[in-house]
């Protein structure tokens, strides 16, 4: 099923996905994914699963654009892959920046949005 890409129930299907995922002790953050200035998701991940955001902020920020987030969707771009190449230009620490990466990189999640 297809989602609005970071809506409510873009955030909601990721935290669906996830919860039978194995516990990653220091998988840990919260991130903001945002496309422009004005669409944007807040993710909160705690031992690499998505949990109900408890309404912290955002450690890290992870712009992209809906073309990059649409050929996510697809499987055609790996979200880390882009980060390695330097498409992808995060602000924050790393440690946020990778859990929510590792997150969203699952297959498993990327078919449930």
């Amino acid at each position: 099923m297809r989602t609005e890409p970071l809506s409510e129930a873009w955030v909601d299907a990721i935290i669906g996905a996830s919860v039978d995922r194995p516990s990653t002790p220091g998988l840990n953050g919260v991130a903001a994914v945002t496309i422009g200035k004005t669409k944007r998701a807040v993710l909160e991940i705690v031992e690499g699963r998505a949990v109900a955001p408890t309404g912290a902020d955002p450690e890290v920020e992870i712009p992209v654009t809906a073309k990059q987030i649409a050929a996510w969707a697809d499987g055609e771009l790996s979200l880390s892959v882009g980060y390695m190449q330097g498409d992808l230009k995060p602000v924050g620490p790393t440690g946020p920046l990778l859990a929510v990466l590792e997150l969203l990189d699952d297959p498993t999640i990327r078919v449930a949005v």
